[in-house]
């Protein structure tokens, strides 16, 4: 009775493990996924607004905050009117390029520099789920090299400038003038098909960003930053001029 029962649960463990491993979904097709998250971007970005009353105040530089629209506030201004729309190509595994959408939200512009797609940057920001689920976020600032971010920050972080800081006598640095905005991008710019800590697979991401620094940077220290040499063609890809298989930025020529 025993051998049968062992030998039972066996085939049972067996047909179970089969049938998961033929349950597995293939990736889905990039086109196809970046024109549904496009859909639910624009769902979002046309039923909410932000809190922008509260810019007008220019000595003041408030947390950013989105809030559905409703029949009750239906004179505010969706998101949809105030963000501007580019288009980020992506080559996928087959070889194939996917243009996919990014909306940015310049609530503050900056007053200093804009980054480069491969500058490093000092900034404050928290990170959302269309749901309003926060994923990430940091209060304190802290310092990203853009080159090792989702593509999806890389390509919205230009649209913001940096900003000044003061320092007291007590050795507390204030900042002040810099950029606040938001990207708003499809999973094809972020973790598409792959589920990261509490983002699961094939969201779209919104990044809440405060930009206070801006770093040029050199990685290969060959005297041209690496902003010069990154994406000259706006291709979506480094550079790699000399077809030497390192993008220009870090080959050291």
């Amino acid at each position: 009775m025993k051998t049968n029962f062992l030998y039972s649960l066996f085939l049972f463990l067996l047909i179970t493990y089969c049938k998961k491993e033929d349950e597995v979904e293939p990736p889905r097709d990039f086109q196809e996924q970046a024109i549904d998250d496009e859909k639910k971007l624009v769902d979002f970005l046309s039923s909410h607004f932000y809190n922008y009353e509260e810019f007008h105040d220019s000595e003041i530089q408030p947390d950013l905050i989105f809030d559905s629209l409703s029949p009750s506030n239906s004179e505010k201004i969706p998101l949809i009117d105030q963000v501007k729309k580019k288009l980020v190509p992506v080559i996928t595994p087959g070889g194939l390029i996917v243009n996919h959408p990014i909306f940015t939200l310049i609530v503050r512009e900056g007053n200093g520099q804009s980054p480069s797609k491969a500058d490093s940057i000092y900034v404050s920001y928290e990170g959302l789920l269309l749901n309003n689920t926060r994923f990430d976020r940091s209060y304190t600032p802290i310092w990203f090299d853009l080159t090792s971010v989702v593509k999806g920050f890389r390509e919205g972080m230009p649209d913001l400038k940096s900003g000044g800081f003061t320092v007291d006598k007590n050795n507390v640095t204030t900042f002040n003038n810099y950029g606040q905005g938001a990207i708003f991008m499809p999973s094809g710019l972020g973790y598409f098909g792959s589920s990261t800590g509490s983002i699961p697979e094939y969201s779209p991401l919104i990044f809440k960003i405060n930009l206070y620094l801006v770093k040029q940077t050199d990685h290969d220290g060959d005297g041209i930053l690496s902003g010069n040499e990154y994406d000259n063609d706006s291709d979506g890809i480094p550079d790699d001029s000399d077809n030497d298989g390192l993008p220009d930025y870090l080959d050291g020529n």
